[in-house]
């Protein structure tokens, strides 16, 4: 605990906001992603340097902040690093088909791979709009919104699922024994809530549902649109697009759009997200 006390005082010193109360500190509640997949894709894990601190033990709401960032920022980037560096292969393979070049079997194959790995078909001949599909979804969700959802699911890193199951975003699945049962869970429900091995496991799952369940196109097209206006990737306008994530809908996207802006979350966005 006390190399953690060390972090969260550097950390802290550079990116204060003050002290403020925020109600969505207590909020728990599990969530779900709308009808989300049967399963969890399988991911190796990442090898996370800490385990899930004890964020309910600090009291201090400022302080417990600092501290759910400092976990939670290497584990998003480095989720978002593996996206990026697909999307970078998919980059050259669309600047190739521009240039008049035609991809060769290894590239085929490449794209090939990431159409299972996103959930499109691959059924299209024309190479050139099987590049342009998967571009639409093999790309990074900026830390804002993803730092504002995990603090949201897990009532900032303290519900029961983020600490028996690593599971930060209130992700359901569907086959007995996959995760843990909801306490309040309804007769009629079956839904477990997902176990992972590692909270980066989580994050990866969390991005590859984003960009991949046809719940998330509008968000997906919002992306899309940023990227075409070379714009920087903002959590608050993609969270528009995160209606189907919650039964509560509208409602839910404003409390993050909220917490978004309430925490100044857009300050860890990495500007190269923008490219």
């Amino acid at each position: 605990m006390r190399i953690w006390v060390v972090i969260v005082a550097l950390f802290w010193a550079a990116h204060s906001t003050g002290s403020h109360r925020d109600p969505a500190v207590g909020d728990a509640a599990p969530g779900s992603l709308g009808d989300a997949p049967a399963r969890a894709p399988a991911f190796s894990s990442m090898n996370d340097e800490h385990a899930l601190p004890d964020f309910a033990s600090i009291r201090d709401v400022s302080a417990k902040k600092a501290a759910f960032y400092t976990y939670m920022l290497p584990l998003i980037r480095e989720a978002n690093a593996e996206v990026a560096r697909e999307r970078t292969g998919l980059l050259a393979m669309r600047d190739a088909l521009l240039d008049g070049r035609e991809l060769d079997a290894g590239d085929l194959r490449a794209l090939a791979t990431l159409e299972r790995r996103y959930r499109l078909d691959g059924h299209n001949t024309w190479v050139v709009r099987r590049v342009g599909d998967l571009l639409r979804r093999v790309d990074v969700v900026p830390e804002s919104l993803v730092l504002a959802q995990a603090a949201k699911e897990s009532g900032w890193g303290t519900s029961r699922f983020a600490r028996e199951g690593n599971n930060l975003f209130g992700i359901w699945c569907f086959s007995v024994g996959c995760g843990l049962t909801p306490l309040a869970r309804a007769e009629h429900l079956a839904h477990e809530v997902q176990r992972f091995d590692a909270v980066g496991d989580g994050v990866r799952h969390y991005l590859r549902t984003i960009n991949t369940h046809e719940a998330y196109r509008t968000l997906r097209a919002i992306r899309a649109q940023a990227r075409r206006d070379n714009a920087t990737l903002h959590g608050e306008l993609l969270a528009a697009g995160l209606e189907r994530y919650s039964e509560r809908g509208i409602a839910y996207v404003r409390e993050i759009q909220s917490m978004i802006r309430y925490n100044r979350l857009q300050r860890f966005t990495e500007v190269r997200h923008s490219a």
